[in-house]
């Protein structure tokens, strides 16, 4: 990635991009099949068919086209009836195409069983304002699944075919890091679990039952601070004989990439462990107590130690600070500080979150408003990109903003900024979720951003349009600026 990143920088991509741009522009238009890119995230499930004697399931979702030609498979995630996946496809079109996501139950032994179906169009047509979408979609048996949707115009120039190969490069990157966590990953599950959580703390009440049962002084009940880290000694020793091996065969760069990862695998692991996934419906599952929630911050703050891995000079051996306090950990530190208060409290702290986000997203609009009026824009900014957390993916997601490592970088830090300025309210509402009495706020709650989306995406076509038109001095709607199938030219 390195020498393709050089090489963009040797030959000067940006300015021999703009020197074909003129010089095409003198020359006649030759009409091409309109390409698209689709990118497909496999997001999440939710109420799930329970297929296995234990009460729970398996997943792992199939994507196939209409041609029944495989297009995606996740991992499959052990019991549970509400997984997680996070896993992305791209798909090029050149017109509408069906899409057929099937979930399967993986059995070690035997056919998996069937869980559910659920199908997607993917229309160039009803994406032409070329923002994301989010789709839940019905099942039809039981339960829904969790689809973002985006697509993007491929260019026929040397910008985009670098992007596009950067891409490429950091996906596959990406895939090769997954196929070594996900092995590590069962044992993150299984250690920082429930189950783990009750016989800690069932032996500590036991110990102390008995220390004052036999009324014995000289020997205290057990030390929670310290079982806690025990819990974790089994997780350590087994990172260090993974990490070992690894380290005699991946490169510096990859070996932190691995680590990072797995990183991202705890904090996900502990946030699923505090509190269900986000939705406008109550959760069966129950909140931990106290003395549960002391063990797992314990858990989370030995893990940092762990893998920041500072050695007797107190540099860092392992993942840097900063890349451990991600964006993720500093909800998690924010789950912790909402996790007992009033329900009362936690819906008038979401309320005001939700005011300031809409007045921010206000005069963000304002602020466009004003700059079209001074000087037109050339291209549909970020904008709308974090309105509320609506799970509308970044601009930094797209392809030309992957064509080499300074734009990533740049991508990185726009979206750490965001989610400064933008604080969401969305671990409110997931602990709301196990309050049965906050049904209603959840569902109105939901609405309302709802709506927000869809006010920001028609704002964001309105403005994309008259940029265009602005920019080219042609009407903004129309003629000339729209190509096949009524698409508006990138």
């Amino acid at each position: 990635m390195q020498a393709l990143d050089k090489l963009e920088h040797d030959m000067n991509v940006d300015e021999a991009a703009e020197l074909l741009r003129v010089e095409e522009a003198a020359k006649p238009k030759t009409r091409r099949p309109n390409k698209y890119i689709f990118t497909i995230k496999i997001v999440e499930a939710e109420d799930l068919k329970a297929c296995d004697p234990n009460g729970y399931s398996d997943p792992y979702v199939v994507l196939v086209d209409e041609y029944q030609t495989r297009l995606a498979k996740t991992k499959y995630i052990e019991k549970t009836l509400n997984p997680r996946w996070n896993a992305s496809v791209d798909i090029e079109v050149t017109g509408a195409l069906n899409i057929i996501a099937t979930i399967w139950d993986y059995d070690t032994f035997g056919n998996h069983d069937y869980v559910g179906r659920t199908s997607l169009k993917l229309d160039p047509y009803h994406f032409g304002d070329y923002l994301p979408r989010e789709f839940w979609l019905d099942l039809d048996t039981q339960g829904r699944l969790l689809l973002r949707v985006s697509m993007e115009g491929e260019r026929d120039d040397i910008q985009f075919y670098f992007a596009k190969a950067f891409r490429h490069l950091k996906k596959t990157e990406r895939d090769m890091v997954r196929s070594i966590t996900d092995k590590l990953s069962v044992e993150i599950t299984h250690t920082l679990s429930r189950e783990t959580l009750r016989n800690l703390l069932g032996r500590n009440i036991t110990a102390s039952i008995a220390s004052v049962w036999k009324k014995r002084q000289s020997t205290a009940p057990a030390n929670a601070a310290v079982d806690a880290e025990k819990a974790l000694e089994h997780l350590y020793n087994y990172f260090n004989d993974n990490f070992e091996i690894m380290n005699l065969t991946l490169t510096s760069a990859t070996m932190q990439a691995v680590m990072a990862r797995l990183w991202k695998d705890v904090l996900m692991t502990i946030e699923n462990l505090l509190v269900p996934p986000l939705s406008d419906k109550p959760s069966t599952q129950k909140p931990l107590t106290q003395a549960e929630v002391d063990v797992v911050f314990k858990w989370l703050q030995s893990l940092f130690t762990f893998f920041n891995a500072k050695d007797e000079q107190g540099h860092e051996q392992g993942v840097p600070a900063s890349v451990l306090k991600s964006a993720k950990w500093h909800e998690l530190q924010s789950l912790n500080f909402f996790y007992f208060e009033s329900t009362e409290t936690l819906i008038r702290t979401s309320e005001g979150m939700a005011q300031a986000t809409a007045q921010r997203a206000k005069q963000v609009q304002q602020a466009a408003l004003h700059n079209n009026r001074l000087s037109a824009p050339a291209a549909l900014g970020p904008t709308f990109g974090s309105i509320g957390s609506m799970g509308t993916i970044r601009r930094g997601k797209s392809i030309m903003m992957n064509r080499n490592l300074g734009t990533m970088r740049k991508a990185k830090e726009e979206k750490r900024k965001d989610l400064q300025a933008d604080p969401s309210d969305d671990m409110i509402l997931r602990i709301l979720r196990m309050r049965p009495e906050a049904a209603n706020y959840l569902r109105a709650r939901h609405t309302q951003k709802a709506r927000q989306e869809a006010a920001a995406i028609a704002q964001a076509i309105v403005r994309q349009s008259a940029n265009q038109g602005l920019n080219t001095g042609q009407p903004a709607f129309g003629g000339a600026l729209y190509g096949r199938n009524n698409l508006p030219r990138r």
